[in-house]
């Protein structure tokens, strides 16, 4: 069942008493109205008819004993100045008893009262002409008969009329009594009533007490929870608002941490991207390499070509020394040899070219053999000279060329290595630079991703300030909302328990 507040407790309590007193109030109101209905009745209805009908029973009684009376004198030696006294007397009766009748007739009743007031005045009307009669039979002196007359018909319309008045008068008596009866019941019942609705009025304001006094109680006890969560809310605010001006010190510190960090990791970036754009330089740089390499170990291998021709060279040296050594006997082919000795000379100037720098001593050799050639045609004379120096410088340029060429191959042959291993060297620094580019490439993505979490972490830095400063702000409004729920409480326990002074 769901529990109700103590401000729905009061104000179901307070609207029942509320409407409790309005209804009493309006009930009241419409009874006392009520009863004064039956009051102003009887006042203005009910007790002006029974005065009217006791002032018409006196005209009546006056006006009946005074026709008697005349009836009577003129049977007496009353004087004629006295019976005409009475007749003006019983006239006034008469005319009173007829403003009287007309008088009636404004406040009678209608109904009951009407009625028996019409009967009255019909009776009445009767009652005056058998006294009309009465009177003329006294004035003829006929006082014997006017008494006969009398007692024949005007005595018993008298009777009638007074039996009329007298059931006139209870008419009005007993509307008068029940009308009372009626004000004194509504009264009574008013009474009742309203002493009930004061009964429940009190057990209503009985239970409100109760009700205050228990809550009273509840409030003091929640007051005091109140008071002590107060003061516990104003020393968490309290430690909250310095633990805020830390945090935001510290937040300030790391703020500024995060921008020297972000501010390295831009130099860092700027760095990445030298190293990727000399990474990608060095990798031009090898891949020339690479290439003139290449190059040159094709050019050594030419080279290597060139001194196995210069080697073939010595050779056909050997076979000129040979001839050399036959010119002695073949002094008749000399000119056939001075030619093969040019054309071989004319091979080995163009081998001595071939072979570049380790073919330049050769080819002076291959030009002195030319030389020799077209000095052995001058003159056969000077062959044997001649051929016996060329022999010697033969065999010297055989000796050296040979010694020459074992260098060159074996110079060409380490060249050719070197090449190869330069070749092979520059191959891996090149793959090694690609790779390093490849990474420097990723290092810079990773650069790159680490400023943009720097940039987020230095927005959210500059957030958690924001929201540091907030808290700040908000532990501030919380220690002035607990001293305000301390005021508060302590207003509250006031107003529940009063001055303590």
């Amino acid at each position: 069942m769901e529990k109700k507040s103590l401000a729905f407790k009061l104000n179901i309590s307070v609207l029942v008493l509320f409407l409790l007193i309005l209804i009493a109030g309006i009930y009241a109101i419409i009874m006392i109205n009520k009863s004064q209905e039956f009051a102003q009745e009887t006042g203005t209805n009910w007790l002006p008819s029974v005065k009217s009908i006791s002032q018409i029973s006196d005209a009546y009684g006056n006006a009946s004993r005074r026709h008697v009376s005349i009836i009577g004198s003129y049977g007496t030696k009353h004087s004629a100045e006295e019976t005409k006294v009475d007749l003006e007397k019983l006239q006034e009766f008469l005319k009173i008893l007829d403003e009287r009748f007309e008088k009636h007739k404004k406040i009678v009743d209608p109904g009951e009262e009407t009625k028996a007031l019409n009967e009255l005045i019909e009776n009445w009307t009767k009652v005056k002409v058998t006294m009309k009669e009465d009177l003329n039979l006294a004035q003829a002196g006929k006082g014997k008969e006017s008494f006969q007359h009398f007692y024949a018909n005007t005595l018993p319309l008298f009777l009638g009329s007074r039996q009329l008045i007298t059931n006139l008068s209870k008419i009005n008596n007993t509307g008068a009594i029940e009308s009372t009866k009626q004000g004194s019941y509504f009264t009574k019942i008013t009474n009742i009533i309203m002493s009930i609705i004061g009964v429940i009025s009190i057990i209503i304001g009985i239970f409100i007490l109760q009700l205050i006094k228990k809550s009273t109680t509840s409030i003091a006890i929640a007051t005091e929870n109140l008071k002590k969560q107060s003061i516990a809310t104003n020393q968490i605010a309290a430690s909250l608002k310095n633990e805020s001006k830390s945090l935001s010190e510290s937040v300030s510190e790391q703020a500024a941490s995060v921008h020297e960090t972000t501010a390295a990791i831009n130099e860092i970036t700027s760095m990445v991207n030298r190293t990727a754009e000399n990474a990608k330089e060095s990798t031009n740089v090898a891949t020339s390499a690479s290439e003139k390499a290449e190059q040159g170990q094709v050019t050594m291998k030419k080279l290597v070509s060139a001194m196995e021709t210069i080697q073939e060279s010595n050779a056909q040296l050997q076979n000129i020394a040979v001839i050399i050594n036959q010119i002695n006997s073949k002094t008749a082919v000399i000119n056939d040899i001075v030619s093969k000795t040019e054309l071989l000379s004319l091979n080995a100037s163009i081998e001595s070219a071939r072979a570049g720098e380790y073919g330049k001593g050769f080819a002076v050799v291959a030009e002195e053999v030319g030389n020799l050639a077209k000095i052995s045609g001058k003159s056969a004379n000077e062959i044997q000279e001649l051929i016996t120096k060329s022999q010697e410088e033969v065999n010297k340029i055989l000796d050296l060329t040979k010694e020459r060429v074992e260098e060159g191959k074996k110079v060409t042959a380490e060249a050719q290595e070197s090449f190869l291993k330069i070749s092979e060297d520059i191959s891996n620094m090149s793959t090694v630079i690609q790779q390093i580019s490849e990474a420097t490439r990723e290092q810079e993505i990773g650069v790159r991703q680490i400023s943009t979490a720097m940039t987020n972490i230095d927005r959210a830095t500059q957030n958690s300030q924001v929201a540091v400063n907030t808290t700040a702000e908000s532990s501030h409004v919380l220690v002035s909302q607990s001293e305000q729920l301390d005021k508060t409480t302590k207003d509250v326990e006031f107003l529940i328990e009063g001055s303590n002074n």
